[in-house]
């Protein structure tokens, strides 16, 4: 039985209201929700700030994670959760470290069973960066398969370099991205699981919108493990038997 991959595809802090500590004019808090994680909030020259969601109706979540975060090895964060501004009464995750490994730049925070709530507050500190950053913020639930990923699942780069040989013989290179990207099958899904996930990636995510996987939850450092990314090919499900279907993802980081 599977507990350690997920996958996050369901966004609700992109129909939440937000608000934050501090944040510069041409970078405000609303680049959280930009889907390119390049373009980033900041709170300015500071080594602690908090951003605030907001919901008109409850939505039950068990993960929030911030792509493109600016903190380091010495970064720490906390989560909260309530029905009134900054309060703690439904979570309080405490003052954590933030585990961001500073190569990914990845934060995950996975709360230990859902919560239904309306405001949630994320709090950054990191007393070793001069100005606290983020890229794409994700808060919602994770769909944790009832089996893993089958064998001959890839992990790597991806990179989009390219190459050109002259008339003299030299190699001249194009330098482009180097995202991560991955492919599996999720196999001996449950009908119920077609029905209330895959069918829903699909319609919520297409090959439009981005997706969490994280290979796994328990991991010391997630960001190694994880990747925020489009599907490429996103195919549809395959019956395999009565009982049992599967899907194939191919999914790029992106960057």
């Amino acid at each position: 039985m599977n507990t350690a991959f997920k996958i996050g595809y369901r966004n609700f802090a992109d129909t939440a209201v937000l608000a934050a500590s501090s944040q510069i004019g041409t970078k405000p808090v609303t680049l959280l929700v930009d889907p390119h994680p390049a373009r980033r909030w900041s709170a300015g020259l500071t080594s602690s700030a908090w951003v605030n969601l907001t919901w008109p109706t409850p939505v039950t979540i068990d993960c929030v994670a911030l792509m493109r975060s600016s903190l380091g090895d010495t970064g720490r964060c906390q989560v909260t959760a309530s029905h009134s501004a900054g309060g703690v009464d439904l979570y309080d995750s405490g003052d954590v470290p933030a585990l961001v490994d500073p190569r990914f730049g990845y934060l995950i925070h996975i709360l230990q069973t859902p919560v239904t709530t309306t405001t949630l507050r994320l709090y950054l500190s990191d007393p070793a960066v001069p100005e606290v950053r983020g890229g794409r913020l994700f808060v919602g639930p994770l769909w944790t398969p009832q089996h893993g990923p089958a064998l001959g699942r890839d992990f790597g780069r991806a990179p989009l370099a390219t190459q050109a040989v002259g008339r003299g013989g030299q190699t001249f290179i194009g330098r482009r991205a180097n995202p991560r990207a991955t492919s599996f099958t999720l196999p001996a899904l449950t009908p119920t699981e077609e029905r209330t996930h895959l069918r829903e990636l699909q319609r919520l995510c297409s090959i439009e919108d981005d997706i969490l996987v994280i290979s796994d939850a328990t991991d010391p450092n997630p960001g190694d493990v994880s990747l925020w990314g489009i599907a490429k090919d996103l195919q549809r499900p395959r019956q395999d038997n009565h009982q049992q279907f599967s899907a194939t993802f191919t999914i790029t980081e992106r960057l």
